[in-house]
């Protein structure tokens, strides 16, 4: 996937959380815009183990053309 359509979901206002795919099958949530840096090959992403925290737990990083697609979260407001 390219940096710019990554970069599109983050900087979108308002942000939209969504699911990063991976070739792999290996899925990561984006809550937080400011958790993810995008650069051309590679994407840095950092995971929050502790909810309560607002600093990453775990570093990963994601190969560009291994992420097969981004899936906005949509919650569904119940009457």
């Amino acid at each position: 996937m390219s940096p710019e359509a990554i970069k599109a979901m983050l900087y979108r206002r308002p942000f939209i959380p969504f699911r990063l795919h991976v070739s792999d099958h290996t899925v990561y949530t984006v809550t937080n815009p400011e958790m993810v840096v995008v650069g051309g090959a590679v994407t840095f992403i950092g995971i929050v183990r502790n909810v309560a925290s607002e600093f990453f737990d775990e570093p990963v990083l994601v190969t560009n053309r291994h992420i097969t697609r981004l899936e906005p979260i949509i919650e569904e407001v119940t009457a």
